[in-house]
């Protein structure tokens, strides 16, 4: 019995079961803009990210919930880091927005790409210039705390914590990768490299780059998976551009 395109029953053992389909393949880029300020860089990278359902005649591709009766195919993920840049110290925020549009003008993020800025130090203001160059970004603001919370719009906030540890908890699971010959590859290894996680006196791991370190290039890497896996979640589409036809 169909239930829809990822969902159907079926008996087994005379009971009622329901099968959930993995979604057909999906690749989707995603831009992260670490936005610098005086002593930072701006940092923007370009993930690809797309998943692929494991082949439905392996008994290995799904997942088995005997108390709901259900079974759910699992999917292969990847989410590869293929672009990655620092602009120059003192950049201004006009000429970011005009080189990020340039950006994703061009194949294949041209109407494709999802843009995720952090604009946590930076304020709403640069955030709005976004939206006034037609560029609809997913606006972050990383917190200290270990929530995520929707505000208004495209408005979001972040725990710090919960950002890094996904970049740590993909790298780890193998399913986050660097494309071989990007430039700035060894300057995005060491700031992996120098961030500390420490523990509270409650308990609750912290994330920070060790003094006098960056780490724009790997909080631009954390938005931009973020967002990958969030918008998968609820299942979310934002326009990348606007007025580049």
């Amino acid at each position: 019995m169909l239930l829809g395109s990822q969902y159907e029953q079926f008996e087994f053992q005379g009971q009622i079961w329901t099968r959930h389909r993995a979604p057909p393949s999906e690749e989707a880029y995603i831009m992260g803009v670490d936005l610098g300020q005086s002593m930072d860089p701006t940092a923007i990278i370009v993930m690809k990210a797309w998943n692929e359902p494991l082949p439905s005649d392996d008994d290995s591709s799904w997942l088995v919930d005997q108390k709901k009766r259900m079974t759910k195919q699992r999917s292969e993920e990847s989410y590869d880091v293929v672009h990655a840049e620092r602009l120059p110290l003192g950049t201004s925020y006009p000429d970011i927005v005009e080189h990020t549009r340039e950006l994703l003008s061009r194949p294949p993020l041209r109407d494709r790409c999802h843009l995720v800025i952090d604009e946590s130090g930076v304020g709403r203001a640069v955030g709005d210039a976004f939206e006034a160059a037609g560029l609809r970004a997913v606006r972050v603001t990383i917190t200290a705390g270990t929530d995520v919370e929707k505000k208004d719009g495209l408005r979001w906030s972040v725990a710090k914590s919960l950002l890094i540890s996904g970049v740590d908890a993909k790298l780890h699971s193998g399913e986050l990768k660097f494309a071989a010959g990007l430039v700035e590859a060894h300057q995005l290894s060491a700031e992996l490299k120098d961030f500390q996680r420490t523990l509270t006196a409650t308990g609750r791991a912290t994330f920070q780059a060790r003094t006098g370190k960056h780490d724009d290039l790997v909080l631009s890497v954390a938005i931009a998976l973020w967002w990958a896996l969030e918008r998968r979640k609820h299942r979310m589409r934002v326009g990348p551009v606007k007025g580049l036809i």
